[in-house]
């Protein structure tokens, strides 16, 4: 008898199904989410990206103020300007993908390993979570590929609800690791 193989089959038979399945989902998301924004700290200048940001904030306001005043001084130095942000803006944009590409792969197969774990011997996905109100009530087109509706409210499939987690707790993630840039 394989105690190991006995333990991993009983632990995957419990967060296959609700509410384990939501909860099991949920620290995936969350440990995903930290080690991109660790990523992120270890691989990315923040100080840099900062002031780059405000250094484009300021640009912003100043053409929004050059355009309401029609000021031809104010006209012209924002376009002497609009190079350094462009390149600015494009180093940004670089110096936050490189993070990401380094774990690109590896999350997806984690995503297609757990899409494939949550898919029924039919092809059909299956539900992971509930939430206890009907939303496709509210938003008729949320239970096309979202979910279902069942008894206790709206059945949330793996896909759904892992972008509903990691859309909600990876920009709680990103301000308490002081990687966000507005």
């Amino acid at each position: 008898m394989d105690l190991l193989g006995e333990l991993v089959r009983d632990f995957l038979l419990v967060v296959h199904e609700p509410p384990y399945s939501g909860v099991f989902i949920a620290i995936i998301s969350v440990t995903i989410s930290t080690i991109s924004n660790l990523a992120m700290k270890r691989f990315a200048d923040m100080r840099r990206l900062r002031r780059y940001q405000l250094e484009i904030k300021q640009y912003q306001e100043l053409q929004r103020k050059a355009q309401e005043t029609q000021n031809e001084k104010l006209l012209r130095k924002v376009r002497r300007r609009k190079a350094y942000i462009d390149r600015i803006q494009k180093e940004m944009m670089t110096s936050r993908c490189k993070p990401y590409m380094i774990f690109f792969i590896p999350f997806i197969a984690i995503f297609t390993l757990l899409r494939g774990f949550y898919t029924n011997a039919d092809g059909t996905p299956s539900v992971v979570a509930v939430i206890p109100f009907n939303v496709h009530k509210l938003i008729p087109l949320t239970a096309f590929g979202a979910g279902i509706p069942t008894a206790a409210g709206f059945g949330m499939f793996f896909w759904s609800f892992y972008f509903l987690m990691g859309l909600g707790l990876s920009s709680v993630l990103q301000r308490a690791m002081g990687t966000q840039l507005m």
